[in-house]
């Protein structure tokens, strides 16, 4: 609800405050607004961000308008003409003095919303047929493809639970319905300084101070480690940052940009591009953000060859899979994610983890993570042992919170077997689990002797009663820290289940383990591992929407 009781008229993404008057006229079913916006009582920013997105609203471009005291007027309009008076009274008052005259399509139960996917699959060096995809805003419905279906994942973020479907036919154009207050629902957001969101392309936004986020990762250009850019990953129930250094020559890192403009900025996709002068010459760089992706897409050029490339700030253990198209890290970070990235031509893992390529003018990539389902969730509590060994329990030995050798965070766990149990482990609380599910199970372990060491996952029934036993296992070298990964499944009546780092047999208490980062979870999604986010990247599809009566 708008400031001092008015309503709220939303059109397009602009929130405006809903006027008295609403001209309407028949045949055509034209829709005239106008209305004021003014300093104070919003923010001097908010008003000029209103004025900008009034004059950048497109003609013939369909869009939703919402009412708070007019809902029945709710629904989709076709752009005809926009405009906006712009007033400065110094040291007093900012007024936007805005007309907006709209065709009415329909609402959105005589209205389908069709989305023409432009374009081809990338070419690339790799022969790979990509993956058509496309994701519509959260709470859509009724979503077709023809006689043949697309298939369907979701992805949890910022915003709520997103649908994207995956391997919409070539040869059709998706239609879907939407309510038009759902319509900006999971949509890709450019904001400028100070968190303002932009509502046009053709308007101002600060060089280093902008942000483009789509709910699932939110991407920033930091000033750590004399710039770099941001990836925020949503998972867990909050964005994990990976930093990237973008080189613009062998060696030369842009620490800073001296201009951003927006190429496009629409609820579906948003493309950034950032300048940054050379000696001689420039070096630009086009970031591209879809909804519904778990990727940022981007596109570095100069004008004369040398070495670019995207690279990791610090450091991670890789594969290196360059040859097909991609690479991923090797283990989990401590948010449960793994680094992934690529690019559709040939290129060289760069130093850290990255994408590199020589004597070049210009290199495309891509940057996301590798992400757990259910949004990365730990089941089991306090898998890092940071401040106690709350929710977990010695079973046959002792457990002790230490703060050295640590792999991440700032405690783990030590086990002291007793000598005389057998299995002895720390084993986990127990936790709620679906029978027949597959669960992914992780961590670190390290021994104080070289022998066989298990992570196990116990399975119990809806009396409590033992089921049976998931095991991972690795032989331990001395005092090394080694990762474990994997994935076991639950029997069909499995209602519970813990998580236990195990030293096998009968051990002497001489084998004493430390754990760290013990984690049970869901593994990770179809449609999120590193080599799907490659695919999706080579089949996205630049997406126009047209109103369609039903």
């Amino acid at each position: 609800m708008a400031l001092y009781d008015w309503g709220d008229v939303t059109i397009g993404r602009i929130p405006l405050r809903e006027t008295f008057d609403t001209t309407e006229s028949g045949g055509d079913r034209s829709l005239d607004l106008d209305g004021q916006e003014s300093y104070p009582p919003l923010t001097r920013a908010q008003v000029i961000a209103r004025h900008d997105g009034i004059n950048a609203l497109i003609v013939g471009q369909v869009i939703p308008v919402t009412f708070t005291d007019k809902p029945e007027r709710s629904g989709y309009y076709a752009v005809k003409s926009c405009s906006s008076t712009y007033t400065e009274y110094r040291t007093d008052m900012v007024t936007a003095a805005w007309k907006v005259s709209l065709d009415r399509i329909g609402s959105d139960a005589e209205t389908d919303l069709q989305s023409r996917l432009t374009g081809a699959v990338r070419l690339n060096d790799f022969d790979l047929a990509g993956e058509r995809w496309h994701a519509p805003p959260i709470g859509h419905y009724g979503y077709y493809t023809g006689d043949t279906n697309a298939t369907v994942m979701t992805r949890t973020g910022a915003d709520g639970t997103i649908t994207v479907y995956r391997g919409v036919p070539a040869d059709f154009s998706p239609r879907w319905g939407c309510d038009p207050t759902d319509y900006l629902n999971g949509r890709v957001k450019a904001t400028t300084t100070g968190g303002q969101e932009v509502y046009g392309a053709d308007v101002p936004l600060a060089a280093t101070g902008w942000s483009l986020s789509n709910g699932l990762i939110n991407v920033t250009w930091s000033a750590s480690g004399g710039g770099t850019l941001d990836v925020q990953t949503y998972t867990g129930g909050a964005y994990r940052s990976k930093l990237w250094q973008v080189m613009s020559a062998a060696a030369v890192q842009v620490d800073d940009w001296d201009g951003a403009t927006l190429l496009r900025n629409d609820p579906e996709m948003v493309i950034l591009r950032l300048t940054k002068a050379l000696n001689p010459g420039r070096a630009t760089l086009d970031l591209t953000l879809r909804r519904g992706s778990r990727i940022i897409e981007g596109y570095l050029q100069r004008g004369t060859a040398d070495t670019l490339s995207v690279r990791l700030n610090t450091a991670e253990t890789y594969a290196d899979t360059s040859a097909q198209g991609y690479l991923t890290a090797t283990n989990d970070d401590t948010d449960g994610n793994r680094f992934a990235c690529g690019s559709a031509l040939t290129f060289t893992a760069a130093a850290n983890g990255g994408v590199q390529k020589a004597t070049t003018t210009k290199l495309d990539f891509w940057l996301g993570a590798s992400t757990t389902g259910g949004g990365g969730t730990t089941l089991n509590a306090n898998p890092g042992f940071d401040t106690d060994l709350t929710g977990w329990n010695a079973n046959g030995g002792t457990a002790v919170r230490v703060t050295t050798p640590v792999k991440a965070g700032a405690g783990a766990a030590q086990f002291t077997p007793d000598g005389v149990a057998e299995f002895p482990s720390i084993e986990s609380d127990r936790v709620p689990v679906t029978g027949g599910t597959v669960y992914r199970a992780s961590g670190w372990i390290r021994c104080a002797t070289a022998r066989a060491i298990d992570l196990n996952v116990n399975w119990f029934d809806e009396d409590g009663g033992y089921l049976s036993t998931g095991t991972l296992t690795n032989t331990l070298a001395v005092n090394t820290y080694t990762f474990y990964d994997g994935t076991v499944t639950a029997p069909a009546d499995a209602v519970e289940a813990t998580i236990a780092p195990t030293v096998a047999n009968f051990p002497p208490g001489t084998d004493v383990i430390i754990v760290d980062e013990v984690r049970l979870r869901l593994p990770v999604a179809s449609g999120d591992a590193a080599t799907d986010l490659r695919d999706q990247y080579l089949a996205a599809m630049p997406e126009a929407v047209y109103g369609v009566r039903r």
